[in-house]
């Protein structure tokens, strides 16, 4: 939507000006990536990837054991250069099964992780929840999600709020 102000009235015709300023910003300027591709063009401006059910995740690369089928290997080149800053993550309703250890290594800042609804166990998040700075994690919908006590013992220790 552009917003415009007039400028002049030179006898019948209006002259108008693009106000730049009054235009509202999009969603991508307040640093949500909807994309990988958004993400990468955000760069470290970037605080939240929202991958709800995102084609993103499925690979192409015929390389990749995982081709045509949900896997992190894209998302990781994507967290590597991008991912410093990022404060939320929702990968939720992707079909993914593994998510690899050292997927998350540079964000730093992470403080809520969304696994929801994929097909996730618990030896598959692996480490994930020793990010310093996680504030909740979300595994609800993940099939044999069953966090043993000491896991939840380390999750409280640090004030990780947990939801199954």
């Amino acid at each position: 939507m552009l917003f415009l102000r007039s400028i002049a009235r030179k006898s019948s015709k209006l002259i108008v000006q693009y106000n730049p300023s009054r235009c509202v910003r999009s969603y991508s300027s307040l640093g949500v990536a909807k994309s990988l591709a958004e993400l990468n063009r955000l760069g470290e401006t970037a605080t939240k990837l929202h991958l709800d059910s995102s084609t993103d995740i499925v690979c192409n690369d015929i390389q990749c054991e995982r081709v045509t089928k949900p896997c992190a290997c894209k998302l990781a080149v994507a967290l590597e250069k991008s991912g410093k800053n990022l404060r939320e993550v929702d990968l939720s309703n992707n079909n993914l099964d593994v998510i690899p250890e050292s997927l998350f290594e540079n964000c730093q800042n992470l403080e809520r992780l969304s696994l929801r609804n994929n097909k996730l166990t618990v030896e598959a998040i692996g480490k994930h929840y020793k990010l310093r700075k996680l504030k909740l994690l979300e595994l609800g919908g993940n099939p044999g999600m069953e966090l043993t006590v000491e896991c939840y013992n380390r999750l409280a220790k640090r004030n990780v709020k947990v939801r199954v």
